[in-house]
């Protein structure tokens, strides 16, 4: 199944304001956070496009270092529903695979679970079953203990229909919602039902020292 790559490396509005210094950070000694995680895209033969939203004004050095033809530069906007948004208005492919930028360590494997799913699914989230005890607090004081039995934490990729996506996200800019997670979105704003696939422990968000 080939797919549309929409990845956020938007600023103020994501992650309290640091998602985007995060994205430009260095991943190693040559290559920056954002530039890893588009390669994992640019590796995958079926991603026919790469749609990078972000405000910054330095994306002339990732596209033209990494320059097949697929990468797209799309200015951010004001609030990260709308940096969406204006992404999914240039994606090209049915099927969109929306992705945090500082999420470097995506395997190709989470995204093949997710692609097989959105052969017969509109929408489908990878995720990771939450292991750790989680409790509630009060004042400093631990409340209670919650049983985690069928709680998962969600994880990017997500994937869409290309249509249904721009469809809730447009309706989410003009009711001026704020939520942060894309299925949410989603769920929220049609009668889709979220597939989910296994996730990987190790895709987690980068975390500059």
């Amino acid at each position: 199944m080939n797919y549309s790559a929409l990845i956020l490396a938007v600023g103020k509005d994501a992650s309290k304001g640091k998602s985007y210094e995060k994205a430009l950070a260095q991943f190693d000694k040559h290559t920056s956070v954002l530039e890893k995680t588009v390669s994992r895209f640019l590796e995958d033969g079926r991603c026919k496009q790469i749609v990078i939203v972000t405000n910054s004004t330095d994306m002339r050095r990732v596209v033209e270092q990494h320059d097949t033809g697929k990468i797209l530069h799309v200015k951010g906007g004001s609030t990260r529903i709308e940096s969406v948004l204006n992404g999914l208005t240039a994606v090209l492919e049915d099927v969109v695979l929306i992705h945090d930028g500082v999420r470097p360590w995506i395997r190709q494997e989470v995204v093949d679970r997710i692609l097989d799913k959105m052969e017969t699914e509109d929408a489908c989230v990878a995720a990771t079953e939450v292991r750790s005890p989680i409790i509630t607090v009060n004042d400093g004081y631990m409340e209670s203990s919650v049983k985690t039995k069928g709680y998962y934490s969600a994880q990017t990729p997500q994937a869409f229909k290309t249509s249904l996506a721009i469809k809730c996200y447009a309706l989410a800019q003009q009711q001026g919602l704020k939520d942060k997670d894309d299925a949410a979105i989603i769920s929220k704003l049609s009668d889709t039902r979220i597939a989910v696939v296994k996730g990987d422990a190790r895709n987690v968000r980068f975390m500059p020292r």
